[in-house]
């Protein structure tokens, strides 16, 4: 039990260090339909979905990976942090481009146009097709191009509806 906690830890460390640099760099999407989403995010007012960086179903964490005594750990699943469940809220932290809002307490928006384009999946549509065909068929359910000024507004909250 005391490794499993240990391993949760270092999990949690290795997760955070990878993917939010800050805290506060945070965009929150509330998903208020009956299935879970993924949702791509991207700078300017974009009107296709992009081929890369793609989307993955799942992280699969990799084999080499140690525990804090050094015992190997199982490879396993994860979700994504651009994976919200149903009726749920998630954080997208620091979008797929790298910085799109930067990490001050004071978030600000650090695309060029000042606008970020948001593409929401469903999850159904990720276990069916591969990030090739959805890309190729523009697979999304919604698209929505927000600014600064509406993020402020609303405190960083998108709230999808399908």
């Amino acid at each position: 039990m005391k490794t499993m906690k240990w391993i949760s830890c270092f999990g949690l460390l290795l997760y955070c260090c990878t993917s939010c640099e800050g805290i506060s760099d945070i965009l929150y999407v509330r998903n208020d339909s009956d299935e879970a989403i993924y949702v791509y995010c991207i700078c300017g007012d974009k009107d296709s979905l992009p081929s890369h960086p793609k989307l993955e179903l799942f992280h699969f964490s990799s084999a080499d990976m140690k525990d804090a005594y050094g015992n190997s750990v199982e490879p396993r699943f994860a979700s994504p942090s651009y994976r919200i469940n149903a009726y749920d809220i998630g954080s997208l932290k620091g979008g797929l481009e790298g910085r799109l809002w930067n990490t001050s307490s004071q978030k600000r928006l650090s695309c060029k146009e000042n606008k970020m384009t948001l593409f929401f999946i469903t999850e159904k549509t990720m276990r069916n097709y591969d990030w090739g065909d959805i890309y190729r068929n523009q697979l999304y359910v919604k698209k929505i191009t927000l600014t600064e000024d509406e993020l402020v507004k609303t405190n960083w909250l998108y709230v999808y509806k399908p």
